[in-house]
């Protein structure tokens, strides 16, 4: 019980946040946030994804499903050649928001190695995509914990993203 009220402690302090700020979005401010956006302006990207992945030697495809501002609940696929010798990788991902739209973003990625566990942090660069993201611009940060046993991945995700109009 003690471990309850003490981590309860700690989640209210947490979002307390700015003195007068809401504690938590609600749903009608995350919408507008997307719709507000201005020509230029970065709005902030965070969530989660699981993913399993598969390889046929240093090619290796990556199909996961996560939830993220701006995209809501999403799949992800991506396309990816491994150097094994420097565990980085070079490739390419398509992110499918929940109502179709899509976003592009070449990616490069590097992994430390602990057997069974691969940390492995990816960069993508937005460019672009349809619908609302067809003039999108910006960054993702995926920082992933593959196990190289199972090739099933979980992380998180972070960034900034331009809508362009």
């Amino acid at each position: 019980m003690r471990y309850f009220v003490l981590g309860f402690s700690v989640f209210a302090a947490a979002c307390a946040g700015t003195p007068g700020a809401p504690t938590s979005p609600s749903g009608a401010a995350g919408g507008a946030a997307v719709t507000e956006a201005r020509g230029g302006s970065e709005l902030p990207v965070r969530g989660s994804l699981e993913a399993t992945e598969t390889e046929d030697g240093h090619l290796h495809h990556l199909v996961g499903t996560g939830e993220a501002t701006h995209l809501g609940r999403f799949t992800l696929i991506s396309d990816f050649t491994v150097d094994t010798e420097t565990l980085t990788a070079v490739g390419t991902a398509t992110w499918k928001a929940a109502n179709g739209d899509q976003i592009f973003t070449p990616t490069t990625g590097h992994a430390v190695v602990v057997f069974p566990i691969a940390t492995i942090t990816e960069t993508g660069t937005i460019m672009g995509g349809t619908g609302r993201f067809a003039e999108a611009s910006g960054s993702v940060v995926i920082e992933r914990s593959l196990n190289l046993l199972t090739l099933i991945s979980s992380g998180s995700i972070t960034g900034t993203i331009s809508l362009g109009h």
